[in-house]
């Protein structure tokens, strides 16, 4: 127990581990601080502008300078604990607006205009955490020292289009990182979806592959066809859906034709109740994109609204769940969400209550998997290399 009443004890050989809970101190939380995590959709905060975000039940103030960068420090101004996001953005400082504190990107207090001069200010700091954008998505490192390299990922960066998307989930994190191995709900909660394509009357035998960088889910059929989903640890997903066939040959500027897209997915927790759900779609197509199908994926938030409202009527009882494929623009969102917060906003694991079976030994594979990794972490304070072999990408179905 540290000073501030904090639990870094760590769990014994024969204590189950949580890896449900990420506030400050707890194991699971210490170790996802150990990676860089993607938070913030980069178009959505314009130079000059600050946002408040809260990421494992710890709030910040996200900003962008006048010059473009982006910047994170502890959302409380150390003065009187207002929110530095409600404050001015000057260059690569934020002013608080109670008070007039001002703290620099690293968080240290660089003016304190009601002060007489500036040897007060040099005691105070807050938090300041490094940040870096790729494929449309600011990441933040939010754990002590130096941050470990940022881990790029090749066939993103040579697609032609990346789209980034984030919504937010109001369940806890682990539910959504266990669909990643749960490849057995795809023949039945994504019904009447774009997922369809997978023939979906086949039911498949699934399995699970360990691999350097973390699991592989593997849907088998029949006829030899599979579907692999890999996991990377901690908390990524990349698998691949259907073609996006909406710009046929002939329409828009540049005549797109697009193929199977791939998903490279975060799951990132806001507190144990809510996270974050993370996207960066790379659209494998011949030709360049065209405006029209690039403003398609703008429509992302309004999307994402109507899912949210109908998944709720959905588990108010006010909609059925074959209405979602009626109503709803993002199907496969809503259904999602539907059994995931279904499960409730912590799912209960107590095996009295939750009954697994043998098509659930991807998500027995990783839970063991984390329990180990959180066992190793407390111990040595380290987490464990997890590189992604190159070539290590999802199967789509259709191969």
């Amino acid at each position: 127990m540290t000073a501030s009443g904090i639990e870094t004890r760590s769990p014994s050989r024969n204590e189950p581990v949580d890896y449900v809970s990420t506030g400050p101190g707890t194991v699971a939380g210490r170790y996802l601080r150990q990676f860089w995590q993607p938070v913030y959709v980069a178009r959505r905060l314009a130079p000059g502008w600050a946002k408040p975000l809260r990421i494992m039940g710890q709030d910040f103030a996200l900003y962008r300078s006048q010059e473009g960068k982006v910047h994170c420090v502890d959302n409380r101004c150390a003065h009187r604990g207002a929110m530095l996001s409600t404050g001015w953005v000057e260059g690569d400082s934020i002013r608080c607006p109670y008070h007039g504190w001002a703290y620099s990107a690293d968080g240290q207090c660089i003016d304190q205009p009601l002060e007489k001069g500036d040897s007060y200010a040099k005691e105070i700091r807050i938090g300041g955490y490094p940040t870096y954008e790729y494929l449309g998505l600011i990441f933040v490192f939010f754990g002590e020292g130096e941050p470990p390299e940022f881990t790029r990922y090749k066939e993103w960066d040579d697609a032609k289009f990346v789209a980034a998307q984030i919504d937010v989930r109001p369940c806890n994190w682990f539910q959504n990182i266990e669909n990643f191995m749960d490849e057995g709900h795809i023949w039945f909660t994504h019904t009447k979806s774009a997922l369809a394509k997978l023939d979906l009357d086949n039911l498949p035998k699934i399995a699970f592959e360990k691999t350097p960088w973390g699991l592989a889910c593997v849907a088998g059929r029949a006829d030899g066809r599979k579907r692999i989903v890999q996991f990377g640890m901690p908390n990524i997903g990349m698998f691949a859906v259907h073609p996006d066939n909406t710009s046929k040959p002939g329409e828009g500027a540049n005549k797109v034709e697009t193929g199977w897209q791939m998903f490279l997915d975060y799951r990132v927790p806001v507190d144990d109740y809510t996270h974050l759900q993370v996207h960066a779609i790379a659209t494998m197509m011949q030709g360049e994109p065209d405006e029209s199908y690039k403003k398609r994926w703008e429509m992302f938030d309004k999307a994402e609204a109507e899912a949210h409202q109908i998944a709720g009527k959905v588990l108010a009882g006010e909609l059925q769940y074959d209405d979602i494929a009626k109503l709803c623009h993002h199907i496969p969102l809503a259904q999602d969400e539907v059994v995931q917060v279904g499960q409730g906003r912590i799912a209960n694991r107590d095996p009295n209550i939750e009954h697994l079976g043998m098509s659930d030994v991807g998500i027995a594979a990783l839970r063991r998997l984390y329990s180990d990794e959180l066992r190793a972490f407390a111990a040595s304070g380290s987490p464990s290399a997890w590189p992604r072999p190159a070539g290590l990408l999802p199967i789509a179905g259709d191969h």
